[in-house]
């Protein structure tokens, strides 16, 4: 199969290419010269050109007459460097013993290789008005960047890594393409109904793009504990996985990403734990143990949940050891009441009284924000709630002041219970992921967390493309409809203002005016910009800050939207029968056929969401499970016997979070069991006591 498909893309590349081209080409923006070369990505936390820093290199260094390249560290090049030069590699003793001699000479300016007035020859053949509908920003800085990577750029192995970069690409971005696809044949008259322009797509998993060698390719070399211990990872893992992230498993860049964000220490940890629970690996292979960071205690107030994680943040938000909570006058310790402050946090986050999150309308005449405690109803997930800039709005800068402290706070707390491996139960929308891993938002990004708001600009542009078209068709007589759905745009009577935000004036620094059919392109344009930028601009870098005082958030772009949400979110999904049975023990009294056993679980795989997440919630602390689900739980979820002093149907089941140990009584019916297991979780939450 393998030999079929690099037979396939030997003989097809030259089209692969050409396509690729083709559409590199159509996300040029009309009137814009395509530029002559591709930019190099210079983002990566590992190896980065060179020659994309403002200041070029002085000096080139040299090994046995060859480049040492000085991206690298000291030993990743000598490593390098005698595996390419030796048919064998030497042991590492060896490594370490030799002596090794470096030269250095004044580096030489690489020459110039862009022309000026260089010309596209397949220009001329494309359409300006379809480029501009089919530009994405996303695709086309993805068709601008090159790999980062030594392989040489005319290799075939460049080309198919590059064009399956692109496919994936094309994959994630596959909704805009076609909205604006269809939004272009209404333009043309080639579709007349408003409701054709809707798209629904069904992407190709991700998980296709995965390759199972490659992944366990970068396990193995995780799993090396000198590599580990000493940044010495092979260069090919910190160029492919920068370039092509998608190419790996979702857990093997879990592990990647804790090592590269927080260090090898954790790593070793980690490495440690993951092979004591592997006793197929010899004691020779396992590494020598890791010293743990010391854990940091911090007491808190269940009264004042914000403010008491503003002070943790101020005092271990730069302090990688974890952080573990105790509540004030409560004897609960540990793993689960620290879970479960993590989780208060985020309920208290999406307080609508905060005014962070869009659907929270304020007076505009109020001259405080009123203190509401209801959450935010988001089905799609929270959004960021717009606010005018200073220039449109200058009276809001004391208001902002407050939330870009919250936005500021937010980001150290999800940076936070990332690095400890802690789970939040913060519902963000998938725009807001976008924007975390510093993709930038359109129009056809709105539908995703305001379908009504989405749907209509969507509309409203397309009506302003047919216009266009219309106009600059040139044919004498011919007319345009400038109606919206049956209704002239005149007749809506909207104004300059944003939807929903009455307060938020679009064009302030002009007279008040209506929208119309010659201002419409004017008012879409500023709606989407407050919507997705400048509205919510200062909200996201406040968040982006506070997150970087943690450890630096370009560590996340090896992830997507979806998978980042399984990071900081943990499963959305529960388990299965099977499953349960697979990953929880039983012990002291009850084994996996006891009838008290067969009866809990069928209990709660008959709850529903709300109370799944509740007992979750009971037992562990924290409502969702982490990334894998009921097999990554760690410590095991256990099911004890509880002994009663009387009857057992008069006792209710207690927990022990910190182990996710659950002490059940032995009842003697399902129905009681149920009664008194929906109490305790409904009922046995907002404090640890002993039990």
């Amino acid at each position: 199969m393998d030999c079929l498909l690099k037979k396939f893309i030997k003989n097809n590349l030259p089209h692969f290419c050409k396509f690729l081209f083709l559409l590199y080409q159509a996300s040029v923006e009309p009137g814009e010269e395509s530029p002559s070369t591709r930019v190099v990505g210079s983002d990566s936390c590992f190896s980065a050109s060179p020659h994309s820093r403002d200041d070029s290199l002085k000096l080139a260094f040299y090994m046995d007459g060859q480049p040492l390249n000085q991206t690298l560290t000291l030993y990743q090049a000598f490593l390098q460097q005698k595996i390419a030069s030796e048919l064998e590699t030497n042991s590492s003793a060896n490594l370490w013993s030799q002596v090794y001699t470096i030269t250095y000479k004044v580096a030489t300016e690489p020459e110039d290789e862009n022309r000026e007035g260089s010309q596209d020859p397949l220009r001329p053949l494309l359409d300006k008005t379809e480029a501009h509908l089919l530009y994405t920003s996303y695709f086309r800085s993805m068709l601008e960047s090159e790999l980062v990577s030594d392989v040489d750029k005319s290799s075939p192995t460049y080309a198919t890594l590059f064009l399956l970069k692109c496919l994936e690409g094309l994959n994630r971005c596959t909704f805009q393409l076609m909205s604006r696809a269809r939004m272009h044949r209404f333009a043309k008259s080639l579709i007349h109904n408003l409701d054709d322009i809707k798209v629904i797509v069904l992407s190709v998993p991700q998980n296709e793009f995965v390759n199972s060698k490659l992944t366990e390719k970068l396990e193995q070399q995780m799993r090396d504990p000198l590599a580990v211990s000493t940044g010495g990872l092979p260069l090919w893992c910190n160029q492919l996985i920068d370039s092509c992230p998608f190419l790996f498993g979702f857990e093997a860049r879990c592990k990647y990403f804790r090592l590269s964000a927080f260090g090898p220490q954790k790593a070793l940890a980690q490495l440690q734990q993951h092979n004591n629970n592997n006793p197929g690996i010899s004691r020779d292979r396992r590494p020598l143990a890791a010293g743990s960071s010391p854990r940091k205690k911090f007491l808190v107030s269940r009264d004042q949940i914000l403010e008491s994680a503003a002070r943790m943040m101020d005092l271990y938000s730069n302090v990688r050891a974890p952080v573990e909570v105790e509540y004030s006058e409560e004897v609960g310790t540990g793993l689960g009441p620290t879970l479960e402050f993590y989780t208060l946090v985020s309920h208290e986050f999406q307080n609508s009284g905060l005014a962070m999150w869009r659907g929270e309308h304020f007076s505009c005449m109020a001259k405080e924000m009123q203190t509401q405690h209801s959450e935010v109803v988001s089905p799609l997930g929270l959004f960021p709630c717009p606010m005018p800039p200073p220039m449109l709005d200058a009276s809001n800068g004391v208001k902002f002041c407050e939330i870009g402290k919250r936005f500021f706070l937010l980001g150290q707390i999800v940076a936070k219970a990332l690095q400890d491996g802690r789970v939040l139960d913060l519902p963000f929308s998938k725009a807001f992921y976008k924007l975390i891993l510093h993709q930038e938002l359109n129009i056809c990004d709105i539908p995703s967390f305001d379908p009504e708001l989405g749907r209509t600009l969507l509309e409203f542009q397309a009506l302003v493309n047919r216009k266009k078209i219309v106009l600059e068709s040139g044919v004498i007589g011919a007319s345009f409809d400038a109606c919206f759905r049956d209704t002239k745009i005149e007749d809506l009577c909207l104004d300059f203002t944003l939807p929903g935000y009455p307060c938020y004036v679009l064009n302030a620094n002009e007279d008040p005016k209506m929208v119309n059919m010659d201002n419409l392109e004017e008012y879409v344009t500023l709606v989407v910009d407050a919507t997705v930028r400048s509205g919510i601009c200062r909200q996201v870098e406040a968040f982006k800050s506070g997150f970087n005082q943690v450890f630096p958030i370009e560590h996340l772009k090896i992830f997507t939207e979806e998978e980042l949400e399984r990071l900081v979110c943990g499963e959305r999904d529960f388990w299965s029968f099977n499953e349960l049975f697979d990953h929880i023990k039983f012990d002291h009294g009850y084994t996996a056929s006891s009838p008290p056993v067969i009866n809990l679980l069928e209990i709660i795989q008959e709850f529903d969401y709300e109370k799944r997440r509740a007992f979750l919630q009971f037992v562990t602390g924290a409502p969702r499970l982490p990334p894998g689900g009921l097999a990554s739980l760690n410590p095991k979820l256990t099911i004890v016997r509880k002994h009663c002093s009387a009857s057992a149907d008069v006792d209710l089941p207690s927990v022990m979070t910190c182990a996710n140990y659950l002490k059940l009584p032995p009842y003697s019916t399902k129905e009681k069991m149920k009664e008194k297991l929906v109490y305790a979780i409904t009922e046995g939450q907002g404090s640890f006591h002993l039990s």
